[in-house]
């Protein structure tokens, strides 16, 4: 805390006395060992990152299979969205440490994020970059504060810092787990803008339980010496510029790690979405919907128990809750007999983890990449195969075969079905205004639409009507891009259309079990592990006392960058075959954990303690 905010401060009563331990004070109410400040941060924590976490669960594929954009434009907006998400963390930290403390400006963060969540639940585009605008803010003024208050329940030298960090890290992992399970459900049962009001309600939750719990907040002035007293404890120049310097390594480090690990929110979920099959039990993959109606007979009873794309990412919070502990309790028995790697060396073990979880992807890609064909007279000239299938489409002239490799998705099958809509079509689907007057119909005369034309498809079907005798089209509701795109689509040739449709169906079996997928975050998240909670509890450790917030906004900041090109690199996919997406973050990760074990003995000199 700075002087700036000494009236957010705490004084520790005299009467206080050490228990025997290194820089650890016995505070009167602690809860299992710990203030019970910690177990407030814990709860808000956890309902901030449920609303957090389970809207990010619906966002890529919002953006995907209801605004129908593309890759590339999905995961452009993706990465400025998580690049600010936690670059503002670092005003966040300034405006608390200069301004406002971090009380004021957590109570503050959490309502503008309330306010953010909640707009998400409306369809409108305006509402929804609105939202997205006031999630950003929400996250850059709440985030680092809770996590330095944590931080600040605790004297310097207290052994149980780091303890208390991975209890906090199982609270938000908690949050992050129950999120994507009840959002995503929800999504599938009544529709994404459901799931998006749960995640408004989650924080709304959040911001109670912090209210209520403000006066559990004990915090110890930071500045003060590790024994108590109200001397402030003189740090060397040097220590500081080296602690600093080690803390900027780290962070470059931790770009690379995060960099791989948030492919979890865009290509994992794109993967978990149309390439993988969700049943835990069974090897058959369960039938796709074609045009709206199911293709095959669903396995039913235990062996049909699945899990929707957006519910993988309910995995790695489930690893984390379920290791963290065993992990925590691993570090503190090495740590007593003087084994206990230092932190880097840590990291170097969380970024070998991710190597590792994408290493298990690429026999994961190739079980995928299996071929398959369907005769097709003639291409359409209108149709180029390159901007489809991940480069795995190709048509044989001589065979008159349309080929691919692994599964065809669903959104390629929609968008190479439009280029064959005859041209007439195109621009009189064009000119239909995008709204309807409430409870007015928009009718439309489309005389070249194909002799055989019918509306077809989940939401084209609640949006329009035909009229074949009369070729009227009837608009009676907001028409989406899905809406629109699957218009066009029902309107393409029809023998190439009874082709493209009969390769979706046949390479739709060649989705691979989710264990892989499973096995792929339980590597990330020994990864994680690894590298998280000791890089926060680090930051609180070598951080110059007056600007802790600062440094923990500059962990955030490293975060962001991480962000950014993981989404640079999300709209990559679909340009290249999935085992070489893959086998990029093998190597770069690979290569990032033999650098930084090489950096790992000046690191510690540098770090000029035992961490």
């Amino acid at each position: 805390m700075t002087k700036e905010r000494q009236d957010d401060d705490f004084s520790i009563p005299d009467h206080m006395a050490m228990n025997g331990q290194s820089g650890r004070t016995k505070v009167p109410g602690e809860l299992f060992g710990h203030p019970r400040g910690l177990y407030v941060l814990f709860f808000t924590e956890m309902w901030e990152r449920f609303s957090f976490y389970g809207m990010r669960a619906l966002l890529i594929l919002y953006m995907l299979n209801h605004f129908f954009w593309t890759q590339e434009d999905a995961s452009a907006l993706m990465g400025w969205y998580a690049f600010l998400a936690y670059a503002l963390p670092v005003l966040g930290g300034m405006v608390a440490d200069k301004w406002l403390g971090a009380r004021r400006t957590v109570a503050l963060g959490a309502i503008i994020l309330s306010a953010g969540h909640l707009m998400m639940a409306f369809e409108a585009k305006s509402a929804f970059f609105t939202a997205l605008g006031l999630i950003v803010v929400g996250v850059g003024l709440l985030k680092p504060n809770v996590s330095t208050q944590v931080g600040a329940l605790y004297k310097p030298g207290d052994s149980r810092r780091d303890g208390a960090f991975t209890i906090f890290y199982m609270g938000i992992n908690l949050g992050a787990f129950l999120g994507p399970l009840v959002c995503d459900w929800l999504r599938k049962e009544y529709g994404y803008h459901y799931g998006f009001a749960a995640a408004g309600v989650g924080m709304i939750l959040g911001l109670i339980v912090y209210v209520i719990g403000q006066r559990k907040l004990v915090e110890f002035n930071q500045e003060k010496a590790a024994d108590g007293s109200d001397s402030v404890a003189v740090i060397p120049r040097h220590v500081v510029r080296d602690r600093i310097v080690v803390l900027l390594v780290i962070f470059a480090f931790v770009i690379l790690f995060w960099m791989a690990f948030e492919q979890a929110s865009n290509v994992m979920v794109v993967w978990a979405d149309q390439f993988t099959n969700g049943q835990l039990f069974s090897l058959e993959p369960p039938p796709v919907m074609l045009d709206g109606v199911a293709t095959g007979q669903a396995v039913t009873g235990l062996a049909g128990l699945q899990i929707t794309a957006g519910q993988t990412q309910s995995i790695n919070p489930l690893f984390i809750i379920i290791l963290a502990s065993p992990l925590a309790f691993l570090w503190t028995r090495l740590d007593k007999r003087g084994l206990q790697p230092s932190t880097p060396a840590k990291m170097v073990m969380g970024i070998a983890g991710m190597s590792g979880a994408f290493l298990v992807m690429v026999p994961a890609a190739s079980f995928e990449n299996r071929p398959s064909s369907v005769a097709l007279p003639a291409l359409p000239q209108s149709v180029d195969l390159s901007q489809y299938g991940a480069t795995r489409l190709s048509y044989d002239d001589q065979a008159g075969q349309l080929l691919m490799k692994g599964v065809f998705p669903e959104n390629d099958r929609l968008r190479m079905l439009a280029d064959t809509a005859p041209e007439e079509f195109v621009d009189a689907v064009k000119e239909i205004n995008g709204t309807v007057t409430e409870g007015e119909d928009l009718t439309v005369v489309l005389p070249s639409a194909p002799p055989l034309f019918r509306i077809v498809g989940d939401e084209a079907e609640k949006v329009f009507t035909w009229d074949a005798a009369t070729k009227t089209l009837t608009v009676s509701d907001t028409i989406n891009d899905r809406a629109r795109m699957q218009l066009l689509a029902a309107a393409a040739d029809p023998a190439f259309k009874a082709a493209v449709d009969d390769l979706y169906v046949q390479t739709s079996k060649f989705r691979i079990s989710i264990w892989w997928l499973i096995l792929h975050y339980l590597l990330a998240t020994m990864g994680e592990l690894c590298l998280s909670p000791v890089g926060l509890s680090l930051v609180t450790k070598l951080a110059p006392p007056k600007h802790v917030g600062l440094f923990m906004g500059g962990w955030f900041l490293s975060t962001a960058v991480a962000e950014k090109l993981a989404h640079v690199f999300g709209g990559m996919w679909g340009n290249m075959t999935p085992t070489k997406y893959f086998m990029i973050f093998v190597i770069i990760c690979g290569v990032g954990a033999l650098m930084l074990a090489v950096l790992v003995p000046p690191l510690k000199r540098m770090m000029h303690e035992d961490t």
